[in-house]
């Protein structure tokens, strides 16, 4: 069964043991290696940094990496081959959906409850809106009170 983004979320957020590993490619074989062996304390999020291509290398000429890539990869297969088993299995299907009907409704209840997260919502779309409407500043809206009422009262006096 296909699951949209939003119910594999549900799924992932509700389910973790039912969370797959991203694909398999060198450079996540080259992370879990150097995770590993600790060869490295923080491996840097910028791949072309000096850094990261220097532990690539090291990590590539490495006699045991190949070895440890393709059973890295292997496993990768295998977890996601058993993570879409269980998620074909119907028993697990009938509990994800009931998981995902009551997440929603509790998604609906809280967006009742709390009509200022529907505000807030309002006010980051604010700047995606396209129509336009006539703004009346505040300081302008009070003058033309201020007028409207002295006027009525030189009418009735």
């Amino acid at each position: 069964m296909k699951y949209s983004k939003k119910e594999l979320y549900i799924i992932q957020k509700k389910r973790p043991d039912l969370i797959r590993k991203p694909e398999p490619s060198t450079n996540t074989a080259i992370i879990a290696f150097l995770r590993k062996y600790n060869k490295v304390s923080q491996i840097p999020k910028d791949n072309t940094s000096k850094e990261w291509i220097t532990l690539r290398q090291q990590a590539l000429d490495n006699s045991d990496f190949p070895k440890f890539q393709t059973d890295h990869f292997n496993e990768v297969i295998e977890h996601n081959k058993k993570i879409d088993k269980k998620l074909e299995d119907p028993q697990t299907q009938k509990e994800l959906d009931f998981l995902i009907k009551k997440y929603a409704i509790a998604e609906r209840i809280r967006l009742y409850i709390n009509p200022l997260y529907l505000y807030s919502k309002y006010q980051e779309n604010k700047k995606i809106r396209t129509k336009k409407f006539f703004k009346i500043n505040l300081p302008i809206l009070i003058w033309m009170i201020l007028f409207t009422i002295i006027i009525l009262v030189i009418i009735y006096l």
